[in-house]
């Protein structure tokens, strides 16, 4: 790896002056002389030591992306939703001269350690509830900003969807299709914010439409294989025609496992998931899902971090971007 001597050797001029240049210093340097700079560390593929820089300025170039850690083991970022948002919003970090570094939290105290040792320049949470928050905000003075929180803490900027509106299209297109008796599944976490909206929503609009979602119907994975889950819905007397899945992962996982059981899709259980992720278009049958546009959400959420980067006076704003309903082919008419 090429380091500031080498750069100076080829330039023919100081280690102090290459030093100056790559740390944005160059004033005291002719524009001719930075510019032969720059290509040459280019060309020799030189990789600035951001550790060093924030040392010598007292800030960093790093963003901290925290996420909860999931029980049983599994990665965060094995939730399809989770991989495609940090995935684009380190691509917009980055395009701002930014790194994002991810790390899985458990607890305030890992949240906290990470915070204070990365000395990072803001931090991204997903879904954080009220305590963790007020931990946050009272002990960390750097710009952070929240994704899908429900939060009744003040003065925190968020970045989410209208989750309820979600659940309430699910609903109508059941409706619309003829379907009266359905169910929801979701993670373990079926409390969390997010998802007890979409919830709600899903509940509301059938209830309205005198199609009671009931607490039977109700189902949060907690370890249990979606099998068992199937199994139970599809040997009722009057068993369930369609099932509303929290995310666009839980209604893949509902597919395979109609496939090993033997059900048809959609022919004697319908699905409906909610991101519209890539997959979704590629399931056999394609996914009918509710369509949250994700690139955005991660542009919107790198613009606020931005803003309360370079004026942490900004005002706090909390956005809530629409959703809709793409329809494709995992959903069947009834009689």
């Amino acid at each position: 790896m090429a380091t500031l001597k080498d750069i100076a050797k080829e330039a023919g001029v100081s280690a102090m002056t290459v030093s100056r240049v790559m740390n944005g210093n160059s004033r005291a340097v002719s524009e001719q002389t930075a510019r032969k700079v720059r290509r040459i560390a280019e060309e020799l593929g030189y990789v600035p030591n951001s550790s060093a820089r924030a040392l010598v300025s007292h800030s960093s170039r790093l963003i901290a992306a925290l996420l909860t850690e999931e029980e049983q083991g599994r990665s965060p970022l094995s939730d399809g939703y989770n991989g495609f948002f940090f995935g684009e919003l380190a691509r917009q970090i980055q395009r701002q001269g930014y790194d994002l570094m991810l790390h899985y939290i458990k607890d305030y105290q890992e949240i906290n350690y990470s915070l204070k040792s990365w000395n990072v320049a803001g931090a991204v949470f997903i879904g954080l509830f009220d305590d963790n928050i007020r931990e946050i905000k009272e002990h960390h003075h750097i710009p952070l900003i929240f994704t899908d929180s429900y939060s009744s803490v003040r003065r925190i900027a968020n970045v989410g969807i209208d989750d309820f509106h979600g659940g309430e299209l699910a609903a109508e297109h059941f409706l619309a299709k003829g379907h009266q008796k359905v169910a929801f599944v979701g993670p373990q976490a079926v409390g969390n914010g997010l998802v007890m909206q979409r919830l709600q929503g899903f509940a509301a609009k059938l209830k309205q439409a005198g199609a009671e979602l009931m607490q039977r119907h109700i189902f949060c994975q907690d370890g249990q294989k979606m099998e068992e889950i199937l199994q139970i819905l599809m040997n009722e007397p009057d068993p369930v025609t369609g099932i509303f899945a929290t995310s666009d992962s839980c209604a893949v996982e509902i597919l395979g496992a109609a496939y090993r059981l033997g059900y048809k899709i959609p022919e004697e259980l319908s699905v409906i998931g909610f991101d519209d992720l890539p997959i979704s278009s590629q399931t056999v049958p394609p996914l009918t899902t509710i369509r949250q546009d994700i690139v955005r959400k991660a542009e919107i959420t790198c613009q606020l971090l931005m803003k309360h980067i370079q004026d942490p006076e900004s005002p706090m704003e909390n956005v809530v971007l629409d959703v809709e309903l793409k329809e494709r082919g995992s959903v069947s008419e009834r009689g």
